[in-house]
């Protein structure tokens, strides 16, 4: 097959809604409107303050891409394919009307065999407004706005409470023509049937395309050194095949963390697929009637977020197994990382996942208001070993579901998918919508999101991916589907009923103790917010809008409409009754960053005590879609960690070290290897500044448990101290801390540099830091860690990805 591609340069032209031309420009494809007429028609810094309110016209108009390209010689056959049109687009090909789409998911591909002529051939696509197109329509219930729900367009550009709205038009994924050549594969579906001792039994099934007359089939498979595992050749003049093939010496694929991703490749009639050799189970165990974890489900029956939305009368766990191995998942939610989707970079792509390994993340939920990523997407998780589950597009709304129209764009999509998605490793299951369902459960006759799921998706993956789960919706399992005793759980449903007015209208003192009753089965959305970085900060704010006001700040975070308060309020809120008043802007911005660290170290340390009841997190969210000034995300827009990535970081390690109290104060060993460990647990307390020893032990932990490893008498420490644990094993360290009530922090003396190169800094600390803080445009090894008196540490990085500076500061803080 001969390809030619039809990307690059294109003319464009905006058009009134009266259809009268208003200007022509030069455009890009793959590209969109915003990103072509950026710094002509728009601001060229669209990010910048509040430059986006002045590109909100572009929505309301229409717009075309044009060009040319030259056919020497007609081919017997020829296919136009469109990786990506946002979104109605008529196509006119030599002056003829092709086609016209209404999905951006998709791929769109026509015969134009007969449209084709020798020379020069005009290619035109009008695009008409995604506005306009659906003005008129009935008004149905939606998260953020309503017109979104009747277009099969990414969803969060509409405007959420993490990015503006920017609603666009273009080629957004590349185009190019097809010319066919005869007998070939069409796509192959490979997939793990067995695995035994040494040898691995996968399944191979074909689709062919121009079988009629029959051809040869050569089929061979290569192992992740790339030599010849497996060769066979056969004839075939059907429609589809299957073949079943024993591999020896199977290396099988395993998350990061629990062993190798090595990937093979199959190659049949010229065309290659990746795959992996593993087995995928999801455990759901019921809880036995007064087990330990039966009595956890019925305290959580009580809580707030129990009696909402908890029916359950049976209880089961939800974990899942990976080639025979349970595999505790901690990880976070997946937005586009661009607002225009056409500007995403493979080098983005794989900085945000590497990012994301060296986090110890091990899961990514790619949720339903975005895309289908870029296939370097899944590629990348596959090689780092990170677990993929997918949302399918639908989010927080009340689909058209009745229209049979819209369940046929449905069935498009999951059909696209399907072929492009299914011989992933990385990817563990799929999830019919998000937060469509939350009221739904099995024995309902009807809910919101049924039909699409029954009648859209669920048919074809049967067909398509049958040996890959299908949950019908995130969050899923249990009466109700929202409930937190059974499945897969959204923390996040919780925010404005609970997690929110606990904030707002609580003096927060026991709010290690609120937060520890946010357990779930597995929790496939968990909240928390906090602010970026200086340096990125000022790529997109001045430094009055970052230190003495809160006009950007409020812009560039974004809120919920549906909330009475914006969601900056409740950061500014939880960050004062938790670690204090501000002394002054500066004092402000470094506690805004430093209460999403908190926020997570007291989640995450609570799920890995946990380990066993809860087997999975997974926080809303990693990255960025546009410049936040605050959010969800670990990593903000420009790829820069924010605290919470280096909290999370040390959270998600193999062995971690956690502090709870009862009638006693609880140390906890919590441990994900899968050997067991040994250390030596020391214990002492901070009081005035001065830390006092206290004990000495060694304790150990079984392989994949969590349990306590020591008790300390409530009255070993004096009232006021804050009792500190610190952990060493082979290879392996950590620390903990635990104080009661609230934990007001005020700046202190920095550590003395006790030497720099380029790649490290070694500091030493005179007196107690409680979150020392390294900020520049790198990423750093450790950061926001605690320092004991005469405490050395030595800390390495490397500058960032697109880095603008070379310096950083360094801030210390200690408890008041």
């Amino acid at each position: 097959m001969k390809r030619i591609m039809l990307n690059g340069n294109w003319d464009g032209a905006c058009f009134a809604a009266d259809g009268k031309q208003e200007f022509a420009f030069s455009g890009k494809v793959p590209g969109c409107v915003h990103t072509d007429i950026a710094g002509i028609h728009i601001p060229a810094d669209i990010f910048y303050r509040d430059n986006t309110d002045a590109c909100q016209w572009i929505e309301d108009r229409d717009w075309q891409y044009s060009r040319s390209f030259t056919i020497e010689t007609l081919p017997e056959k020829a296919s136009l394919v469109f990786e990506g049109l946002d979104t109605y687009a008529d196509i006119y090909l030599n002056g003829k009307l092709l086609a016209s789409t209404e999905n951006m998911f998709i791929r769109h591909s026509f015969d134009v065999s007969s449209l084709l002529c020798e020379g020069e051939n005009s290619l035109r696509i009008y695009f008409h407004s995604p506005v306009r197109m659906v003005e008129g329509l009935e008004d149905r219930p939606g998260a953020f706005t309503h017109e979104r729900i009747h277009t099969r367009r990414v969803q969060c550009t509409y405007g959420w409470d993490w990015v503006a709205r920017f609603v666009s038009c273009g080629i957004w994924r590349d185009v190019y023509l097809d010319l066919e050549d005869g007998f070939t594969v069409k796509n192959a579906y490979i997939y793990t049937e067995a695995i035994a001792d040494r040898y691995a039994q996968i399944v191979v099934e074909g689709e062919m395309d121009h079988y009629e007359n029959g051809g040869i089939v050569a089929l061979q498979i290569r192992d992740p050194e790339g030599k010849i595992a497996y060769r066979h050749s056969f004839f075939c003049k059907e429609p589809a095949f299957k073949k079943y093939i024993t591999l020896s010496d199977a290396k099988l694929w395993y998350p990061a963390g629990y062993g190798e991703q090595p990937i093979y490749t199959l190659e049949v009639c010229g065309k290659e697929y990746r795959f992996g050799i593993r087995t995928v189970l999801i455990e759901e165990l019921p809880d036995e009637v007064d087990s330990p974890y039966y009595n956890i489900c019925l305290r959580i029956k009580d809580s707030v977020s129990g009696e909402i939305y908890d029916k359950n009368e049976e209880f089961s766990g939800f974990r899942l197994i990976v080639n025979g191995i349970p595999i505790m998942c901690k990880g976070a939610n997946w937005v586009p990382s661009e607002p225009f989707p056409s500007a995403e970079t493979e080098k983005k792509i794989t900085t945000l996942l590497e990012l994301g390994k060296e986090a110890n993340l091990n899961m990514l939920r790619i949720w339903g208001g975005g895309i289908f990523e870029q296939q370097h997407f899944y590629n990348e998780c596959d090689r780092l070993g990170i677990l993929v589950t997918q949302d399918f597009l639908m989010a927080c709304g009340h689909y058209p579901e009745e229209k049979e129209a819209f369940i046929e764009q449905l069935r498009y999509e999951t059909e696209f998918a399907a072929y492009e998605l299914r011989n992933h490793p990385c990817l563990m299951w799929w999830s019919g919508d998000n937060e469509n369902a939350v009221l739904g459960y099995d024995e309902a006759e009807d809910y919101q999101g049924r039909t699409a799921i029954h009648n859209g998706i669920m048919p074809i993956l049967s067909k398509l991916d049958p040996k890959r789960r299908f949950l019908l919706s995130s969050p899923y399992g249990g009466k109700l589907y929202a409930s937190k005793t059974v499945g897969t759980t959204h923390n996040t449903q919780y925010i404005g009923e609970s997690i929110f007015p606990y904030i707002l209208n609580n003096d927060m003192l026991d709010y290690k103790e609120f937060f520890g009753t946010f357990l779930a089965r597995f929790i496939s959305e968990e909240p928390t917010t906090g602010a970026v970085s200086l340096p990125s900060l000022r790529r997109f704010m001045t430094d009055e809008d970052i230190f003495e006001t809160e006009d950007m700040w409020l812009y560039h975070t974004k809120s919920n409409p549906e909330l009475s308060y914006p969601l900056f309020s409740v950061l500014d809120t939880f960050t004062k009754k938790v670690l204090g008043d501000y002394a002054d802007g500066k004092d402000r911005f470094f506690k805004l960053k430093y209460t999403q660290y908190e926020w997570i170290r007291i989640s995450l340390e609570n799920i890995r005590r946990n380990r066993g009841f809860v087997n999975g997190i997974v926080y809303w969210m990693w990255d960025d879609c546009w410049p936040a000034s605050s959010g969800w995300a670990f990593v903000d827009y420009y790829c820069l960690p924010k605290a919470s990535f280096y909290s999370f970081k040390r959270c998600a390690g193999k062995v971690l070290v956690s502090i709870d109290k009862s009638d006693a104060y609880d140390i906890y060993l919590c441990n994900d290897d899968l050997s067991a460990k040994e250390a030596k647990l020391s214990l002492s307390y901070l009081k005035d500044d001065k830390v006092f020893p206290i004990s000495e032990n060694t304790v150990s932990i079984g392989a994949a448990k969590s349990a306590i490893v020591h008790r300390l008498a409530i009255d070993a420490i004096p009232e006021g101290a804050v009792l500190l644990c610190d952990i060493e094993g082979n290879g392996f360290s950590d620390r903990a801390f635990y104080r009661n009530k609230d934990l007001p922090i005020i700046p202190c003396k920095a550590p003395v540099v006790l030497s720099r190169s380029e790649d490290s800094i070694t500091l030493k600390a005179d007196s107690y830091i409680h979150a020392l803080e390294l900020e520049g445009e790198y990423i750093f090894t450790d950061n926001y860690f605690s320092m004991l008196p005469g405490e050395e540490k030595t800390v390495q990085f490397r500058p960032a990805e697109n880095a603008q500076t070379t310096d950083f500061t360094i801030l210390a803080y200690t408890l008041k």
